[in-house]
């Protein structure tokens, strides 16, 4: 009888970890869900708003700036 319970104990609670994960990770099924569901892959399809960033004209005459600064090496 003590054998039985070696196998009983860990089946018990792998049953008991499968069910608390399966209710934890199961799909929504309300309305309210399905509507979000939507809004997301609609949001996913589209186009992204790309923001240009305007840059500041350098006044007339002006030699434009470097990109960077070579580093100086002792």
């Amino acid at each position: 009888m003590k054998v039985l319970w070696y196998l009983a104990v860990p089946i018990i609670l792998v049953s008991a970890y499968c069910v608390v994960m399966w209710w934890r990770n199961r799909k929504p099924t309300s309305l309210e869900s399905g509507v979000d569901s939507f809004r997301r892959e609609m949001q996913a399809l589209s186009p992204q708003v790309v923001r240009k960033e305007r840059r500041q004209a350098a006044p007339p005459g002006a030699s434009p700036a470097p990109p960077g600064q070579p580093s100086r090496r002792r």
